[in-house]
């Protein structure tokens, strides 16, 4: 064999090498390529498109990696958002709003949940069977629990007491997460709770809780209620990250609304609230939405307005970005 075979064959083994080697680490840099989204969620049936967007490799397609943070309500998520220890956070309007009066610069990336038309809807005020009220003119006076303070949980709440007859300003919040709701309740801690889905189902399947009221449907049908924020500067800069995002999320919307009410979604959102799936069954649903609309944001900053929360708010229109319109 001539020294220029053996060059030739060198050169060709070489280059069959560099193929392989470059075909083997193909994955490993598809792995490197997976943007992360560490996002935080509350642990309530409104984010099941989220976990379902997971579950289906929705997010994995377009190249991202969700990591989920569980926190006690949206308000309590926007911090992290801010400090940029989140990309994304599922938050209620009224807390977002607020940051928003205050000059932080969050932006809607998608809709989440709103209210449906009418009973059954996914907030609920509940009672002890034996307090014997009926009404907010009864809550006058007394202990109301909110997952947090001056959030969409609070304003609907109120809205409902002044509905049935009470005043709003005569009722006493405190805050207590979702899932000890039932508890405190039946200690006698507080008097009422307004309470959300799934934890509503298994509340009243203990028997000793009862639904006096519908916060949502009853005083605004079909309102807003929840969505995901993300901060505008963030968006400016990595915008096609946050298409790929919401394309993935939306799937997500659209594998829930396929299933409302069958076993894989109950399933679903039993694996995430931790409520066991015998007690999803009776469980009320939210309108699942992509979009986010100019006129419901005005209908919340007039609702925030007539309760106290009062402030310069910026046109809704331009706080809507373009994933969620």
């Amino acid at each position: 064999m001539t020294e220029t075979q053996v060059m030739t064959q060198a050169t060709r083994r070489a280059a069959l090498m560099g193929l392989g080697a470059s075909t083997l680490a193909t994955p490993a840099l598809n792995a490197q390529a997976l943007t992360k989204m560490r996002v935080s969620v509350i642990p309530v049936l409104d984010v099941a498109p989220l976990h379902a967007a997971i579950a289906q490799g929705y997010f994995a397609a377009e190249g991202i990696e969700i990591d989920t943070s569980t926190t006690a309500g949206g308000a309590t998520g926007l911090p992290g958002l801010i400090a940029g220890q989140f990309r994304a956070v599922f938050s209620n309007g009224v807390s977002t709003m607020l940051g928003v009066r205050e000059g932080q610069e969050f932006k809607f990336i998608s809709g989440a949940s709103r209210a449906t038309q009418g009973p059954p809807d996914i907030l609920a005020v509940l009672v002890r069977k034996d307090s014997g009220i009926r009404s907010g003119k009864d809550l006058e006076g007394k202990r109301i629990a909110s997952n947090t303070r001056n959030n969409i949980v609070w304003l609907r709440g109120m809205a409902w007491v002044e509905k049935t007859g009470g005043d709003w300003r005569k009722v006493n919040t405190v805050e207590i997460p979702f899932p000890q709701m039932a508890d405190a309740l039946i200690g006698g801690r507080v008097d009422a709770v307004i309470s959300s889905e799934p934890f509503v189902a298994a509340a009243l399947e203990t028997g000793q809780i009862e639904r006096i009221g519908w916060p949502m449907s009853e005083t605004q049908p079909g309102c807003t209620n929840a969505h995901y924020v993300g901060m505008g500067p963030d968006l400016a800069r990595n915008g096609e990250i946050f298409d790929r995002w919401a394309r993935a999320l939306h799937k997500g919307v659209d594998w829930v609304n396929e299933r409302l009410g069958q076993p894989a979604l109950l399933e679903l959102i039993s694996n995430f609230s931790r409520v066991p799936m015998e007690r999803m069954r009776n469980v009320a649903l939210p309108a699942y939405a992509k979009n986010v609309t100019a006129a419901e944001i005005d209908e919340l900053v007039g609702t925030m307005q007539r309760y106290g929360l009062t402030g310069r708010y910026p046109a809704s229109v331009s706080l809507i970005h373009k994933t969620a319109q």
